[in-house]
């Protein structure tokens, strides 16, 4: 037994009743069952990424820097669209700071992305072990990926689907964005 089989193992007995095995796959038939199923593993994604957002980055600190980054964009922003020559050398003064702001910001960033992405890329090669992997799960009342930047970003993922039909990944990035919007809010994270 491989150590993906130990993590497969793992992602079956959390996950796995929701994605029960189906016969052929038919052509043109949406298999909805998988909804509740692909919306629990991207609610579990969601929270995990969140919490640990939560708990390992500082905030308020964060946000300082944003606002004092955002401030000082704006600022050479003005100062260069009315060509005020002084306020932009003033301003190309802090340019140093500014560089150091962003890539601490960056850094608070980066840490919880080297915790989260590891067991993120070992369930999304449990994903598509399922059942759900690569058939259409959602009828949508339109043709998403005929949508101009829609259909340019995601349309190659979707697997030869028809254009009105989701998939379970594009159910999961879909659910995962609003779950992880929703638990900001809640944490007051933004």
């Amino acid at each position: 037994m491989g150590i993906m089989d130990i993590f497969y193992k793992f992602f079956d007995t959390i996950f796995g009743k929701f994605f029960p095995e189906h016969g052929e796959v038919v052509t043109g038939k949406i298999y909805t069952e998988y909804i509740l199923g692909v919306t629990i593993v991207a609610l579990s994604v969601a929270l995990f990424i969140t919490l640990i957002n939560y708990f390992l980055i500082d905030h308020e600190e964060m946000k300082r820097i944003r606002k004092e980054v955002s401030d000082y964009n704006a600022k050479l922003y003005k100062a260069q669209r009315e060509g005020n020559k002084k306020e932009i050398r003033k301003l190309q003064l802090q340019q140093k700071r500014i560089n150091e702001l962003n890539a601490k910001m960056s850094s608070m960033s980066l840490k919880p992305m080297f915790i989260t992405m590891p067991p993120i890329f070992i369930l999304f090669a449990w994903f598509r072990h399922t059942a759900a992997y690569g058939i259409p799960i959602l009828q949508l009342p339109f043709a998403l990926f005929d949508l101009p930047v829609i259909g340019t970003i995601f349309g190659h993922f979707h697997g030869g689907m028809p254009a009105d039909q989701l998939g379970a990944y594009g159910w999961y990035f879909l659910t995962v964005t609003v779950f992880s919007q929703l638990i900001r809010k809640i944490l007051n994270m933004d």
